[in-house]
C-alpha cells in the first residue's frame, strides 16, 4: 500500500503511533517505544500526530505504563480537555439557538464521538462545529446564523453549494469555525432521502442542551467515507474513530444497515479498503459475512475512477488545467443519480455552466488554456 503525505492510510511512523494509541499490553509498549525510536518529540509532531498525542496518553496511563514523556503528554490531555470543554459549551449555544427557532440538528463528528463513543472530553481533540440540519431548513438555518452574529465563509458559493454541494462554513468573532450541513456526505446528494441518516437518529446531550446524533452505524458510515480521501494533513483519525466505534458494545454496527448505505451511496471501495486495513492491522470486530457482502456488490468503472481520484486528490486544490477538468468532474459523479452516459454528461455540461455562472464551456476553455499558457512562460 502506498503510504504517500496526505494518504488516507498511515505512514510507519503513523501507525505505530497508532497501535500505541489503541492496543493494550506487550504489542502497545513495542509500539510506542519503536515511534519513539523514530520521532524527535521537539521536531517531528505534526499536526495529525499532535491531535493523537491525548489518546496515546490516555492509553498509556490506563495500563500504568511509566515514560520521561508522561508529564508532557499528559499536559498535552488536559489542554485538549479544556479547549473541547469550550467548543462543546459554545456548540450547545448553537444548537439551542437552533432548535428554539423550529431547526432540527443531528451534531457530527468529533464532539458527537467523543460524548456518545469514546465517553471522554480530552481524548478526540477537535477544532470545529459540525451540524446537519434537513435541506429544506438550511436558507433559514442560515439566515439565523448570520443574524447570531456568525460570519459566512466564501458567500458567493452559497448558491452553487445549496444546488450541488452539501455544506457552508461559518465563524465567528473568535474564530470557532462551525460547519453547516445538509447533506452528510457528497455521494449522498443525488440519491438521499429525507429520512436516510434522520430516521436512525438518537438523542444526545451536548453541554446541557438535548440534541441527536447519528447511530453508531451511521457514524461509522461517515467516519470511513469522510476519512478515506486525500487531506494534506494525513487524515489518520479515521482508524480510532472507526475503531472505537466498532467496538462500542453498547450501540453495535448494524451491519445490514451499513451494507445498505455502501450499496445506495456507492462507496464499496471506500468500505472494502478501510475494513480490510483495520481486520488487518488491529483485529478489529468485523464479520467475515460482511466482507464477504462487500466484495460481491459491482463497482462500475466510474466509481473507480471517483474513488482512485478522492485518494490522490481528495479536495486539495489541482495544480495543472487537466487535474483541475478531472476533480471537477469526479466532484459531480460523486453526486450525480443520473443513468446512461448521455443523461450523465448533458447533466455535466448544465453542472458546469451553473459552476461558471452560464459562462459557455468554450470561453472557460479558452480562459483555462490562458493560464496554462502563462504558468509556462
Amino acid at each position: 500500500m502506498n503510504h504517500l503525505s496526505g494518504n488516507p492510510f498511515p505512514s510507519e511512523k503513523h501507525e505505530l503511533l497508532l497501535k500505541a494509541s489503541l492496543l493494550k499490553g506487550e504489542a502497545m509498549m513495542s509500539a510506542f517505544q519503536k515511534w519513539k525510536v523514530l520521532v524527535d518529540f521537539e521536531k517531528d509532531i505534526e499536526y495529525a500526530s499532535f491531535r493523537t498525542l491525548p489518546l496515546l496518553y490516555f492509553n498509556l496511563h490506563n495500563q500504568e505504563a511509566h515514560d520521561d514523556l508522561m508529564p508532557r503528554l499528559k499536559g498535552i490531555y488536559r489542554k485538549s480537555w479544556s479547549k473541547n470543554h469550550l467548543l462543546f459549551f459554545k456548540a450547545g449555544e448553537v444548537i439551542s439557538y437552533l432548535q428554539n427557532s423550529g431547526i432540527l440538528v443531528i451534531i457530527m463528528k468529533g464532539i458527537a464521538l467523543s460524548i456518545l463513543v469514546y465517553q471522554n472530553h480530552s481524548i478526540r481533540p477537535m477544532a470545529d462545529i459540525d451540524i446537519l440540519v434537513p435541506f429544506p431548513q438550511a436558507l433559514k438555518t442560515i439566515g439565523l446564523l448570520k443574524d447570531a452574529g456568525w460570519i459566512m465563509q466564501n458567500p458567493h458559493y452559497l448558491e452553487f453549494n445549496l444546488k450541488y454541494g452539501r455544506s457552508i462554513t461559518f465563524v465567528d468573532h473568535e474564530k470557532t469555525e462551525l460547519d453547516v450541513h445538509w447533506h452528510p456526505i457528497f455521494e449522498a446528494h443525488g440519491d438521499i432521502s429525507e429520512t436516510d441518516f434522520w430516521d436512525k437518529a438518537i438523542p444526545l446531550q451536548v453541554a446541557g442542551i438535548q440534541t441527536l446524533s447519528f447511530c453508531t452505524t451511521d457514524l461509522f458510515f461517515h467516519t470511513i467515507v469522510h476519512g478515506l480521501r486525500y487531506n494534506p494533513e494525513p487524515p489518520i483519525r479515521w482508524i480510532a474513530d472507526g475503531l472505537a466505534l466498532l467496538k462500542c458494545s453498547e450501540l453495535p454496527v448494524d451491519w445490514e444497515r451499513l451494507l445498505h448505505h455502501t450499496q445506495k451511496f456507492k462507496v464499496a471501495l471506500y468500505m472494502k479498503d478501510a475494513l480490510n486495513y483495520l481486520v488487518r492491522e488491529f483485529n478489529a470486530p468485523v464479520p467475515a459475512s460482511f466482507l464477504a457482502e462487500i466484495e460481491k456488490l459491482k463497482v462500475k468503472r466510474i466509481d473507480k475512477l471517483i474513488f482512485g481520484h478522492a485518494q490522490k486528490h481528495g479536495d486539495k486544490n489541482p495544480e495543472t488545467f487537466i487535474e483541475k477538468i478531472i476533480t471537477v468532474y469526479a466532484a459531480y459523479m460523486r453526486q450525480t443519480n443520473k443513468n446512461g452516459f448521455l443523461a450523465r454528461h448533458i447533466g455535466f455540461v448544465k453542472y458546469l455552466r451553473f459552476r461558471n455562472q452560464g459562462k459557455s464551456f468554450f470561453r472557460i476553455l479558452l480562459y483555462q488554456l490562458s493560464l496554462l499558457f502563462k504558468t509556462r512562460h
